[in-house]
């Protein structure tokens, strides 16, 4: 791997983890200020997106609609970063999600595997998978 592109790839990791960070402390201004005002979030292929009804959010104003929904179907949702992964352009993020559902009193823990796309400096892509293996065939890493 040329240099420069390795210097993106670490960069571009820092940027997502950045992101889980100030996710964690609720700061939406640095949390915007990461991602492009263009950004596009796909959940298409994973079945939390029928918790909020959407599969698809656009831009900061999407983002914002999600992480509402997101945070007002759980008590005390918090994140744990597993492994963040190399993928060039694109790092994937092995995710793992804990809660109490809100409307039903549940203790929840899932996997989140997501795909994200980072352009000069900003993420401009999420995409959710199902599994590990699809979102690493989706970025050309197959295991």
């Amino acid at each position: 791997m040329a240099t420069g592109t390795a210097q993106m790839s670490e960069a571009n990791i820092k940027i997502v983890r950045r992101v889980y960070d100030a996710a964690a402390r609720r700061d939406r201004a640095s949390v915007l200020a990461l991602y492009d005002s263009e950004v596009d979030l796909d959940l298409k292929r994973v079945p939390v997106a029928t918790l909020m009804g959407r599969t698809t959010y656009h831009g900061h104003d999407g983002l914002q609609i999600m992480f509402r929904d997101w945070y007002e179907a759980f008590e005390g949702y918090e994140e744990d970063v597993e492994e963040l992964i190399d993928a060039g352009q694109h790092v994937v993020a092995v995710i793992t999600g804990r809660g109490r559902g809100r409307a039903s009193g549940t203790d929840v823990e899932a996997a989140f595997i997501v795909v994200w796309t980072i352009l000069d400096g900003k993420v401009v892509r999420l995409v959710w998978y199902p599994t590990r293996e699809a979102a690493l065939a989706a970025v050309g890493l197959e295991e």
